[in-house]
């Protein structure tokens, strides 16, 4: 009796003894799958990263000075009827883009027999203005026989691409009904204020201040971001025909 009792006690301690070491096992074997809080953690680590790694891949283009985008494709001076003399010229765009060159040839059509002196002129010239990336160049121009012309591209110049007037409302943080309401007033108002005594001229006033006409008109920034348009007027004395600048 005593030796079964020995023997069932030996047992019981050797079951215990595995129990306890089991224990002891399972305690110290890492979780094989994260928690949520860990997995969260890490997934925002990463998502951080890679943000950071994207915008460091992604720098501004630079932007240069004026003289790097426009230069003067040729100039001459004049001497014209009355005496005075005028230094015409005009310019030419610096960028490499098709758009840049069909401008420069639409220049060199219009202004470059003017220069020589082979097609009348007095007075050629134009203003280029530097907008962050947006290049604004007008060319105005007053021929013989009173009329007066003007040509006004605008580029951006990390591109070469010409930019419409709808580019340059948006630069400059106005719409474009905006704008155009803005256009017409300057425009009858200036338009009233130097051609009112005309007789017979309603035919032409209407023909400027026609939405065909001011639609046409170009948008381009000046100094500091402020917006100008060239629009087209008419009226019954001289050439009939001359291009004005507008400030908005």
């Amino acid at each position: 009796m005593k030796k079964t009792i020995a023997i069932l006690i030996a047992a019981v301690l050797a079951v215990s003894a595995l129990s306890a070491c089991s224990i002891n096992i399972n305690l110290n074997v890492p979780t094989e799958e994260p928690t949520v809080a860990e997995a969260t953690t890490a997934t925002a680590a990463t998502t951080a990263a890679s943000d950071s790694t994207a915008t460091e891949a992604e720098p501004k283009a630079s932007v240069g000075k004026l003289e790097d985008y426009v230069k003067t494709a040729a100039e001459n001076t004049v001497t014209s009827g009355d005496g005075k003399t005028n230094t015409l010229r005009y310019p030419e765009i610096l960028l490499d883009s098709s758009d840049a060159k069909a401008a420069n040839k639409e220049l060199a059509d219009k202004f470059a027999e003017a220069i020589d002196g082979t097609r009348g002129a007095y007075a050629i010239d134009y203003d280029a203005y530097l907008n962050s990336n947006i290049l604004s160049v007008v060319t105005m121009s007053k021929l013989d026989g009173g009329n007066t012309y003007g040509l006004c591209y605008n580029f951006d110049v990390t591109n070469g691409k010409k930019l419409n007037n709808e580019d340059i409302c948006n630069a400059a943080g106005r719409t474009h009904d905006g704008l155009m309401n803005d256009l017409k007033e300057k425009v009858t108002s200036y338009y009233d204020d130097k051609w009112s005594s005309l007789t017979g001229n309603e035919e032409y006033r209407t023909k400027t201040l026609s939405g065909d006409n001011l639609n046409a008109a170009v948008f381009y920034l000046t100094d500091g971001g402020k917006v100008s348009a060239l629009a087209d007027t008419y009226a019954a004395v001289g050439g009939g025909h001359w291009v004005v600048q507008f400030d908005l």
